[in-house]
């Protein structure tokens, strides 16, 4: 009866594979770890948190102040108009803030065309869900959420 050497039979390297395919998998699971965007997590929560009090601060002129307004998004043209009650500024600034995503948000300055209308352009085509905020340089803020699946525009009563 002849041998065969062990590294010409099956099962020491069915033994082998079990251990080297679970560190094959554990270096793959390192290297997206190490390489994946940590938007979702805060680095420095407890400067996040003294934000949110100004934020909330921001949020409570806006309600004293009566504001409100409604938001419509032109997707084709790239046209947003803002209509609003109780504000006099010349300008406002409407942020957008993708849901997952940090790299995505940006901020467009709205210009005032009339009494309580306020018209500004996007650069590019939006889809999907969106936080947005209305700012004025007075220090108010208003806050929503849009989903662009569902609608193209927004009311932001308080």
């Amino acid at each position: 009866m002849k041998i065969t050497p062990w590294y010409k039979q099956f099962w020491p390297w069915f033994v082998i594979s079990i251990p080297l395919s679970s560190m094959i998998v554990a270096v793959f699971q390192i290297y997206f770890a190490l390489n994946s965007p940590r938007d979702l997590v805060k680095d420095n929560y407890y400067k996040e948190g003294l934000g949110i009090n100004q934020e909330l601060g921001r949020k409570q002129l806006a309600a004293d102040l009566d504001i409100k307004a409604k938001l419509r998004i032109d997707n084709l043209t790239g046209e947003i108009l803002l209509i609003t009650e109780n504000t006099k500024e010349e300008q406002l600034y409407l942020q957008f803030f993708h849901v997952a995503t940090a790299s995505k948000d940006f901020r467009v300055t709205l210009q005032k065309i009339s009494e309580n209308e306020y018209r500004g352009t996007l650069d590019k085509t939006l889809s999907g869900n969106w936080n947005m905020s209305v700012e004025s340089d007075s220090g108010w803020q208003i806050t929503g959420r849009l989903d662009l699946t569902i609608s193209d525009s927004l009311d932001f009563n308080l």
